[in-house]
């Protein structure tokens, strides 16, 4: 779950990360909680720079699954006295949305769509209508929209964010176009929801590429339509890059975890192929030249990856290692992808 419209991490909350990363959570716990009181002492209660510092230690502490606790920090950021300048009152938009995903997080979807379309209308006035910042604000709620059952709602938030951001050149619109393929697919609109990044420059399609693969790689509630997503981007970047491309490996790695994930009810003929496709273009270009003739996946009732490799000849001892080396390290990179992205 993310956190959406949060600045670049302050200082003290970078440290916090690293040493959260290092596996030291209460040095990191005690490096935001230092920062608070400093700034309420320095600047005193109810100042922005304390708001701040609370927003920091909700990041923190939604990053480590306090939801609770990081809601009650945000909400503290939320309650001070609404900040005269406009860097100001967009950190209290980025506090809001923090509020808003702790409380998705709490199980409170009723509540987190209150706070979202508070979100969507402080955004309108802070940015504008028509604003790349108004769409910023449409993405989070439409998608909160789409899990609680209400999909036109959210493919008509999707169009307007989308249109908005083509038309400005945005590049955030890389992080609208998940929502948005989902939510086509959601109401039954048989739009192309890639047909427009054939028109991006190539970085750009790949980032747009790695938030529907992140966004998509395990199934939910929403498995079949995002079953459908994922059926149109394979076929989107098979025409743009082609086999052995990080955007097509990712993707078809997508394909073989949101269909595992579906258990019973996978494909598992779409998910041995995908990850045949991803296993194959791995393996061929490390193994010995010619030896690898074909390459069988499937998978075991419990999900265990079974491989049936088929040789032109019979390896020597080396070649024989060598096969079952990069066989394991195939299957380890399959189940690497996609790299999902950072909390904060």
């Amino acid at each position: 779950m993310l956190i959406a419209g949060q600045p670049p991490p302050s200082p003290p909350l970078q440290e916090a990360i690293r040493l959260l990363a290092d596996g030291d959570m209460a040095t990191a716990d005690e490096v935001v909680t230092r920062a608070a009181r400093a700034a309420k002492a320095r600047y005193g209660s109810g100042s922005h720079p304390l708001s701040v510092a609370y927003a920091d230690m909700g990041r923190l502490h939604f990053l480590i699954g306090e939801y609770k606790k990081a809601g009650t920090e945000f909400r503290h950021a939320c309650d001070s006295p609404m900040p005269t300048t406009q860097p100001g009152r967009v950190d209290r938009l980025a506090f809001m949305f923090g509020f808003a995903a702790c409380l998705d997080a709490l199980k409170k979807p009723e509540e987190a769509e209150k706070v979202l379309r508070q979100c969507v209308a402080f955004a309108r006035n802070l940015h504008g209508p028509a604003s790349p910042g108004l769409a910023a604000a449409l993405e989070p709620l439409a998608r909160l929209l789409l899990r609680t059952g209400k999909a036109a709602e959210a493919a008509e938030l999707m169009d307007e964010a989308y249109k908005i951001l083509w038309k400005h050149g945005h590049p955030t619109i890389t992080s609208a176009i998940p929502t948005r393929a989902e939510s086509l697919k959601a109401v039954g609109r048989g739009d192309d929801a890639f047909a427009d990044l054939h028109n991006l420059p190539d970085d750009l399609v790949s980032e747009a590429v790695a938030g529907v693969v992140v966004r998509h790689s395990e199934a939910g509630e929403s498995g079949e339509r995002v079953r459908k997503v994922l059926v149109d981007l394979l076929k989107f970047v098979d025409r743009r890059f082609g086999d052995g491309h990080p955007a097509t490996i990712d993707t078809l790695a997508a394909i073989v975890h949101q269909e595992g994930a579906l258990g019973a009810t996978g494909n598992q003929t779409r998910r041995a192929t995908a990850a045949r496709r991803v296993l194959w273009g791995y393996a061929v270009r490390r193994i010995p030249a010619e030896l690898l003739l074909n390459l069988e996946v499937g998978f075991e009732p419990g999900g265990e990856i079974h491989l049936v490799p088929h040789l032109t000849r019979e390896p020597n001892p080396t070649e024989a290692v060598q096969l079952e080396a990069v066989l394991t390290q195939a299957v380890d990179d399959l189940y690497a992808r996609p790299a999902k992205k950072s909390l904060i």
